[in-house]
């Protein structure tokens, strides 16, 4: 059984290109990471600050151990793109 991962994020104001952007590599770099089934990124309709990721791994473990992935100084030039800390949600279908 898959688990889906729902990650929310939110751009200050004037950052919503660079947050997607930013997003996109993550996501690019985040889809050949072992176990990673599908990576998508979604941006909001009605209001274009608003980003979700959707992940759907083998596992939870898969997932967290493919958090270094992304090399901790990228994210921390990211942070000052985002409005609140982003969050996320481990789903299953049972």
């Amino acid at each position: 059984m898959s688990v889906t991962r729902i990650n929310h994020f939110e751009a200050k104001a004037g950052s919503e290109a660079d947050l997607f952007a930013f997003m996109q590599s993550v996501v690019d770099e985040i889809t050949s990471a072992d176990g990673c089934i599908k990576c998508t990124l979604l941006r909001g309709a009605e209001n274009s600050a608003h980003l979700a990721v959707i992940e759907e791994w083998i596992s939870i473990a898969h997932h967290k151990a493919a958090a270094n992935i992304i090399p901790k100084e990228k994210l921390e030039k990211a942070m000052i793109l985002f409005a609140k800390p982003p969050f996320g949600i481990y789903y299953t279908t049972e």
